[in-house]
């Protein structure tokens, strides 16, 4: 988008608004974290804190997904979708993540197709976009 000439006001101002909350969130986050942890080691005692199950980065299953979420949506996002286009790698996405999380072929395919359709049908006949490239 171009810009107004004003450089306070423009397309580029609301997401990077959003990504220095975010940035500054995720640091605040991280720092919590760390001071926690080292709480914890330090009134377990450090060998007993290296053994146990609830340090720094331990995943459970739900952390697991997420990480497996997050990395399929970058991966989406920045290597399928310039690669196979909108349609393929939506399906391929869907149908990873169905399968992630409910682990049935069948859904997996049936909610994949049904809804990769919708938006191909939304985008190109409803609203006449060009499918997103």
């Amino acid at each position: 988008m171009e810009s107004t000439g004003n450089p306070l006001v423009g397309p580029g101002v609301f997401p990077s608004i959003l990504s220095t909350i975010i940035l500054i969130c995720s640091v605040l986050w991280c720092i919590d974290s760390l001071v926690a942890y080292l709480k914890h080691q330090k009134s377990t005692g450090t060998q007993e804190a290296h053994d146990s199950p609830n340090g720094l980065f331990h995943f459970t299953k739900e952390s697991r997904r997420l990480a497996i979420i997050i990395i399929l949506t970058v991966l989406y996002i920045l290597i399928l979708m310039p690669l196979v286009g909108f349609v393929i790698s939506t399906f391929l996405f869907l149908f990873v993540s169905v399968m992630l999380f409910y682990g049935k072929l069948s859904s997996a395919l049936i909610v994949s197709v049904l809804l990769s359709l919708v938006m191909f049908v939304l985008f190109q006949f409803v609203l006449h976009l060009p499918m997103p490239r």
